[in-house]
């Protein structure tokens, strides 16, 4: 094993939770949580840009956006779409058990991964929160937003950039900020497998199966985000320039950094807006995208 493993190893064993969070290991809390953190994400966007409005939720996941804004806003149409169909079951199950009123209609459907399932200039606002780390081909997918978006649609984006301090999502095996950065995709797949495999490691719902035992480990023999396919490395300055490509204009970019206590807020502003450096303090991004007349 190789030191930087090695120390990377160390570090995640001593720093994971114990016991785990309730929300990573029952489902019931996950949703719970899930649905405060999306519907309070909303905060950052106006009401109007989905009252009255068609609306594309993409990476919709289970539904939660989708389902919070077709009870609590006035959309006239709201469609899900992800890649997963479990995630989808579930969110067509949660909609028989949703008091959505009669005057909006809610659909979800099962997406391709550099294709949406809806037609031509469908949409006027397309919503893509949490998701945008995790598409594994986005220069199709924003030409394909671009093709379902009437003249004059946005794009509504809340995204986690890669360099940031928990860019890689494996918070749950690795618990170490900038953990890509310090020790290299390599060492944090073969940390992941290992930290997987150890008998106090107690795994979210997600590798539970339907029996209740850990499933097999997923991440054995992995070394690269790009084959595990599940985080896209994509910068903000590649994200622009994808867009710009396409045709899109930026109407609204805000940087978010640290949270918790003023401290830690205004340093992470002022580290953010160190140049070259800056995009790894920065935990999220909000960013409008318009789709010219």
């Amino acid at each position: 094993m190789d030191v930087r493993t090695r120390v990377c190893f160390a570090l995640s064993r001593r720093l994971i939770r114990r016991p785990p969070s309730t929300r990573t290991v029952d489902y019931g809390h996950y949703e719970t949580w899930r649905t405060e953190t999306l519907s309070h994400a909303w905060g950052t966007f106006p009401d109007e840009a989905v009252n009255g409005k068609d609306v594309l939720d993409f990476g919709c996941g289970d539904g939660q956006l989708a389902l919070f804004l077709a009870t609590d806003k006035r959309p006239k149409s709201i469609v899900g779409v992800d890649i997963n169909d479990k995630f989808i079951a579930r969110a067509r199950s949660k909609l028989e058990i949703t008091n959505v009123t009669s005057d909006v209609t809610v659909e979800f459907f099962v997406g391709s991964k550099d294709a949406l399932p809806v037609g031509d200039r469908s949409f006027d606002t397309l919503l893509a929160f949490d998701c945008m780390e995790h598409v594994m081909s986005p220069g199709p997918i924003l030409r394909d937003w671009y093709r379902v978006l009437r003249p004059g649609g946005k794009c509504l984006i809340n995204w986690a950039p890669f360099k940031g301090p928990w860019g890689p999502h494996m918070n749950d095996v690795i618990p170490i900020p900038w953990a890509h950065v310090v020790f290299g995709e390599g060492a944090m797949f073969r940390t992941a497998a290992m930290i997987y495999d150890l008998p106090e490691y107690v795994p979210g719902f997600w590798d539970i199966d339907e029996y209740g035992h850990k499933k097999p480990n997923k991440l054995q023999g992995l070394s690269t985000f790009r084959e595990a396919g599940h985080v896209n490395q994509l910068d903000i300055g590649s994200f622009f320039r994808l867009a710009a490509e396409v045709g899109f204009r930026v109407l609204r970019f805000e940087r978010h950094s640290f949270g918790g206590p003023a401290w830690r807020r205004l340093l992470g502003h002022g580290l953010m807006s160190v140049p070259l450096m800056g995009e790894y303090f920065i935990s999220y991004v909000i960013i409008e995208l318009l789709r010219p007349q």
